[in-house]
């Protein structure tokens, strides 16, 4: 399938990943495409057990489409295996906008985090699976879409699926030639634009503080193109964005 879109952290902004996929749907048109989520559906915003139903039920729909595993869902995974030092994931969890989601979920008095975790699991069992079944790493011709990068110097065989998704200065400050050009996100671009590098394409513009949730779609060998949504406050409206051009 020659038309993908990539789709970068959400955290919780259920409303602007509803605007942007209602806005796929229509630049698509007529022609089949599939969606890569490029993780960190959850966190910090409002939504974020929103965000997985949204998410969970594009990958049924569109075959083809993908999850990939962010740092942030890493955390709720962690917390739900750990066998030990399940305090200090906690907090480190909580401190990152982890109580927003238990929020999301209906748990408003975050006091037993344990408890409201394991029930969690036991109500939505769909969003653990799906999260346990998420990809880290999705390769095709031309692009390797990750959450967070690579590492510049090893092949991309040899990658850690941990440090695809938590790595940030050794990647980006890497200039020279990767293997693949690199579709990302899980660092805000300082521009909160889409970012043309000569090795990658940055594409975390901040959603839950900017409103501007952006995806990049491929199609075939055509330059990619990218949409975003732009939070008005009272309406979304989403439309086709210039990126800034760093090469």
């Amino acid at each position: 399938m020659s038309l993908t879109y990539a789709i970068g952290d959400v955290h919780g902004r259920r409303d602007l990943l509803q605007a942007l996929l209602e806005a796929i749907r229509t630049d698509a048109g007529d022609r089949q495409f599939r969606i890569i989520f490029l993780g960190d559906l959850i966190d910090r915003g409002p939504e974020s057990r929103q965000c997985l139903d949204l998410a969970i039920a594009t990958l049924e729909a569109h075959p083809g489409s993908r999850l990939i595993l962010g740092n942030h869902e890493e955390f709720l995974l962690s917390f739900l295996n750990a066998a030990h030092d399940r305090e200090t994931i906690m907090h480190r969890w909580l401190m990152n906008g982890g109580d927003e989601t238990l929020r999301s979920y209906g748990f408003e008095n975050i006091d037993d985090v344990d408890g409201a975790v394991r029930q969690l699991a036991i109500a939505h069992p769909g969003h653990v699976a799906a999260l346990r079944a998420a990809d880290w790493m999705v390769e095709t011709d031309c692009h390797v879409f990750v959450h967070g990068g690579i590492d510049p110097n090893l092949a991309l065989a040899d990658q850690d699926p941990v440090t695809t998704r938590w790595i940030r200065e050794k990647f980006l400050g890497f200039t020279g030639p990767l293997p693949k050009t690199v579709v990302h996100g899980h660092t805000v671009t300082a521009s909160a634009l889409p970012e043309l590098h000569a090795n990658r394409i940055a594409i975390d513009t901040g959603a839950v503080n900017t409103g501007h949730l952006t995806c990049a779609a491929f199609d075939a060998d055509a330059p990619p193109r990218f949409l975003a949504t732009d939070d008005h406050g009272r309406n979304i409206e989403v439309g086709e964005v210039r990126p800034l051009d760093c090469r």
